[in-house]
């Protein structure tokens, strides 16, 4: 998928393991931002990356959108590998440049993600994430992609404030799912 923004052309494609440097550059830049993402930077070594990259590529999806060769975004889900769980992906996480936020690349490139379940992943019934109370935005991005809130854990997110928040477990279902290719 292309698209513009301002003056330059950007790609949403599905990442590879060559993209993991960017995606780990990506990730420290916006764990940088208090609130940007729930890790911190220093929680943002390459085997965390190559973890869930790894994961996303072998069952799930990984995708990225890049500007220029720059990776400036990314969103990812997998299978947890547990056969009762063989329909549904989770640990879902996106991540957008600071420069980039608040003007639609984040549901653009999660939109790709779950264009990618609905045809070419039939067999994934759910997507499935976290979103910190205290994070709106966020949780108002999720619910314009088709999430459903599912509940609150009171007192599960230590925010980089200081203050301890609830996390808003949030589902998607996928339209075309078919136990046929179960």
């Amino acid at each position: 998928m292309k698209f513009q923004i301002s003056s330059t052309l950007v790609i949403i494609r599905k990442s590879t393991l060559d993209d993991l440097h960017s995606i780990q550059e990506l990730y420290q830049t916006v764990a940088r931002i208090s609130g940007g993402i729930a890790r911190k930077e220093h929680e943002i070594s390459e085997a965390y990356i190559h973890n869930f990259l790894s994961k996303s590529l072998a069952n799930g999806c990984s995708m990225v959108a890049e500007e220029e060769g720059k990776v400036i975004a990314e969103v990812h889900t997998y299978s947890f590998g547990i056969e009762c769980f063989t329909h549904l992906f989770g640990d879902t996480t996106i991540c957008v440049h600071p420069e980039y936020q608040g003007i639609g690349l984040g549901r653009k490139v999660f939109s790709a993600l779950l264009e990618y379940v609905m045809t070419e992943r039939r067999d994934i019934l759910r997507v499935e994430l976290h979103a910190r109370e205290s994070n709106p935005k966020a949780i108002e991005l999720y619910q314009k992609l088709g999430f459903q809130i599912e509940g609150r854990a009171l007192g599960r997110v230590l925010d980089p404030d200081g203050s301890i928040v609830a996390d808003v477990p949030m589902g998607w279902l996928n339209p075309n799912f078919s136990r046929d290719t179960v």
